[in-house]
């Protein structure tokens, strides 16, 4: 075992017991790889080799099921999506150097392993969704949800948070249009809820890293809480979330000093009081009138992210 993973399985144990937050791991991790030696040439060529060499892997089983869909069997279609899958996780495993050594691999190959398990992750949910003769969707986006968790447990990265956000709006989006096909409203209401449990688990930095995350978790929730304006009748539940969201962001800015949950409460703002102005003048507001209405909440927000700056 080299310096560097006994340094990295040290901090980790460090982090796991409680004496490091795992901000603090990365920020030490980060420090000790800038004393190091600058990184070479093949390291560098190896990365972007195992980027090309993972995406050829699939895309040459896209083609190949793109070509022969119709022609193949299912037990062929998973079999061609299975052993792609495979075929990615024993890269990701081999260029890590090992199970073990998955978890404190190094700076330039962690991120080609991410990319890899991220890859892995995809294929596995268009693995499982051909596997059934029934509720596909839910079947492959559920099963690429696990697969992206354990791959963003393994190595927490950035692009292994992302895929694993990306699964989890796609399998909730499945599950409740399956049950729920003719309206927007609950679709929009179990993202809601979903950003809100995404931002909440980067504010105990559960997820990393933290400011992606919580910019995620509050364009999730924004989104969903607009699909209500879409549903008749349902406006009013639209601001309420909207503004329900500001609200949150606002309050978790008091505890927690990150720009982004201000921008998000002041994006979230200037969203919703327009739209609420738009509705009870029915329309009669024209679009100098909007335009002003978001400039004066924009200045008013700008006032009060001031004052709770200072407060703070």
């Amino acid at each position: 075992m080299n310096l560097k993973t006994q340094q990295n399985e040290a901090l980790h144990r460090l982090t796991t017991q409680g004496v490091l937050s795992p901000d603090q791991e990365t920020a030490v991790r980060e420090a000790l790889t800038g004393t190091q030696a600058p990184s070479r040439v093949a390291d560098r060529i190896a990365e972007v080799a195992g980027y090309v060499g993972g995406g050829l892997v699939l895309g040459g089983a896209a083609l190949l099921l793109g070509v022969s869909w119709e022609d193949l069997s299912r037990l062929g279609r998973v079999a061609v999506l299975g052993g792609t899958t495979v075929a990615l996780v024993v890269a990701a495993v081999v260029v890590a150097g090992g199970l073990t050594a998955m978890r404190t691999v190094e700076h330039h190959r962690r991120r080609v392993v991410s990319a890899l398990l991220s890859l892995a992750a995809i294929t596995t949910a268009f693995t499982s969704g051909a596997a059934v003769t029934s509720h596909e969707v839910i079947v492959g986006s559920s099963s690429g949800l696990a697969a992206a968790i354990l791959a963003y447990a393994v190595v927490p990265t950035a692009l292994a948070y992302l895929t694993t956000a990306a699964a989890a709006v796609s399998t909730v989006l499945a599950w409740v249009t399956e049950f729920i096909p003719d309206s927007p409203v609950p679709g929009g209401v179990a993202l809601f809820l979903l950003g809100l449990v995404g931002g909440g688990l980067a504010l105990l930095q559960v997820l990393r890293p933290v400011p992606l995350a919580l910019a995620t978790g509050a364009a999730v929730a924004l989104f969903g809480a607009q699909q209500p304006l879409a549903g008749n009748g349902s406006d009013l539940l639209a601001y309420l979330l909207t503004a329900g969201l500001a609200l949150a962001c606002f309050a978790a800015y008091l505890g927690v000093r990150t720009t982004v949950l201000l921008v998000a409460g002041v994006v979230a703002t200037t969203v919703v009081v327009p739209e609420l102005v738009w509705d009870l003048t029915d329309g009669a507001a024209g679009g100098g009138v909007l335009l002003l209405v978001a400039g004066a909440v924009l200045l008013a927000t700008s006032l009060g992210s001031r004052w709770l700056w200072r407060i703070r």
